[in-house]
């Protein structure tokens, strides 16, 4: 599994915008933003990986496979965006 630098950095991105756009719909604290990203660019690689290792290839773009990246990179950045719950209550969002 041979992977360019410029390839690695437009994965990147793409795992990037996925976060992002978890945190766009969904909303929430800053922290929620950087967890979501996180956890979408690790879920992006691990399901390139995995994808490469099976033989799985879904919307292939040149060696990366984006169709299981894409995939795993939404659900793992879904579950960085739970992780990253907000369960205390601010003195801000009570209305007095």
């Amino acid at each position: 599994m041979n992977i360019a630098f410029p390839q690695f950095i437009f994965g990147s991105l793409a795992a990037g915008l996925i976060g992002s756009i978890i945190h766009l719909l969904f909303g929430g604290k800053p922290l929620r933003l950087v967890f979501a990203i996180i956890f979408s660019w690790i879920g992006f690689w691990a399901g390139h990986v995995i994808a490469f290792r099976y033989n799985l290839f879904f919307a292939r773009y040149g060696t990366i496979n984006f169709g299981i990246a894409t995939i795993s990179g939404l659900i793992f950045g879904l579950f960085g965006f739970w992780i990253a719950g907000e369960s205390k209550i601010d003195k801000d969002d009570i209305d007095s």
